[in-house]
């Protein structure tokens, strides 16, 4: 007797992480275990900006003293 559904949730959740890494936005899973996605928008894209500011870029004469 096979099994109808070959995949299994650990399975699933892969694809679902894989999806969001790639930077899709999971919609839904189907019961074959297809994972549906669609584009993020472009708001969801960009990270949240920090707790701190990033550091400012030095020229490495700047660090050496030498100019």
């Amino acid at each position: 007797m096979a099994r109808q559904n070959t995949y299994t949730q650990r399975a699933i959740e892969r694809a679902i992480r894989a999806a969001l890494a790639a930077g899709l936005r999971v919609t839904g899973v189907q019961p074959d275990g297809t994972v549906l996605t669609g584009a993020r928008e472009n708001g969801q894209a960009q990270p949240a900006a920090g707790l701190t500011p990033k550091p400012r870029l030095r020229d490495a004469r700047e660090k050496l003293g030498v100019h």
